[in-house]
């Protein structure tokens, strides 16, 4: 196994795969949102709209669902690299996301 510089091994704390896990469904989400922009008809399209449409169609909860999926791929990378407190923080930022869900789902 070969010894990685210490400027890369400092990612390897909780708080950066805490971090790295809720920026990622993040822009995921806005990626979304640039989709139905950019297919939209009219030039009112808002992210209120999009919010809107997301809650008419009862599709809010499984696209912030579908969001979360990315951060398999940066559990992949981070378990690759021996990130093992990263993922902890990944796994938290991820419980995070099921806790938010299961309130939006019952409220």
């Amino acid at each position: 196994m070969e010894i990685k510089p210490n400027k890369i091994k400092r990612f390897n704390q909780s708080f950066w795969g805490l971090i790295f896990g809720i920026i990622l469904p993040t822009i995921c989400f806005f990626g979304v949102f640039l989709y139905f922009y950019i297919s939209a008809d009219n030039d009112l399209f808002t992210f209120k709209s999009f919010y809107m449409q997301l809650q008419e169609k009862k599709i809010f909860i499984p696209v912030i669902s579908a969001c979360v999926i990315p951060n398999l791929l940066l559990y992949v990378i981070f378990k690759k690299l021996d990130y093992w407190y990263a993922i902890k923080g990944l796994v938290g930022s991820i419980l995070f996301f099921v806790v938010v869900v299961l309130i939006l789902k019952f409220i």
